[in-house]
């Protein structure tokens, strides 16, 4: 398994993928989270908008830029790990690298967790760097403002960034298990986006108006998300905070619902890794 883990980081710091799909989410989220929301704050009339401004302001500033972040991922970030997971198994079968890997080292379970374990690794990078760029971001606008730089509780930063981590392994496993599932990148990257983006969203939000929705929505990875983000405090979309997020369901069973994905994920990549042959 050492080895194994070896040479899947070793193959993550060769490619582009983690770094192009990495900086691709630290932009999405400095630009949504914080600069689409500083427009509309300046846009906003200062008599009759008063407090529509100081309220989105709060949210850019240092003290809440951990839970600004980690509002971005519900929506937009659980897709961007899903196309990190679909790179971490489906390009294997375009380059036909698959047989190499898996008669010349660890057996096949062992080459699967190893990449969704440097996948996970790539991940908690990827969410600090977008915490610090959240972070620097809201000092500027601070600053700009005139506004004093307080600063978030150590422990309440930790929890973002542990909600992050957790909401995109969960994503980058069901990416994963897709690249295997389709036996490469397109396929998989089409179902995952229109599932994610598309079918998710709209049975979210019939569930609002349809009560008999209402438990597909309590196993749906998307609500999950967002209620475990709501959990840290995170405004929803109509009390002003970012899309996807909301009280769905309670924070222990979006944590269930999450752990459910992640190991759903790698137990249907390990297995048609074992069963199949790859050629």
């Amino acid at each position: 398994m050492r080895n194994a883990l070896a040479a899947e980081a070793l193959l993550m710091r060769k490619r582009l993928a983690p770094l192009v799909v990495g900086g691709t989410w630290i932009v999405l989220v400095v630009a949504f989270g914080f600069g689409v929301p500083y427009i509309v704050y300046a846009t906003l009339d200062p008599v009759t908008k008063a407090a529509d401004r100081a309220a989105l302001l709060d949210l850019l500033l240092p003290s809440a830029a951990h839970t600004t972040a980690a509002g971005s991922y519900p929506l937009f970030g659980g897709a961007i790990m899903l196309i990190l997971g679909v790179l971490v198994t489906g390009p294997e079968y375009r380059w036909g690298t698959w047989p190499a890997r898996l008669s010349q080292g660890p057996g096949r379970t062992q080459v699967v967790l190893a990449k969704v374990l440097a996948g996970a690794v790539v991940v908690v990078v990827i969410a600090v760097a977008a915490l610090a760029a959240s972070m620097v971001t809201s000092v500027v606008v601070a600053l700009v403002e005139g506004q004093p730089l307080t600063w978030p509780a150590a422990g309440a930063v930790a929890a973002s960034l542990g909600v992050a981590v957790f909401i995109s392994v969960a994503w980058l496993s069901l990416g994963a298990a897709l690249g295997v599932i389709f036996r490469g990148v397109g396929t998989a990257l089409g179902v995952g986006l229109v599932w994610t983006l598309g079918l998710e969203n709209a049975l979210s939000g019939l569930a609002g108006v349809v009560p008999a929705l209402e438990p597909v929505r309590a196993v749906l990875l998307g609500p999950a998300s967002g209620s475990l983000v709501a959990a840290l405090g995170v405004p929803s979309l109509s009390e002003g905070g970012a899309v996807g997020v909301g009280e769905y369901m309670s924070g222990p069973v979006a944590c269930a619902v999450l752990l459910a994905y992640t190991a759903a994920g790698l137990a249907v990549a390990t297995v048609l890794i074992r069963r199949r042959d790859i050629t």
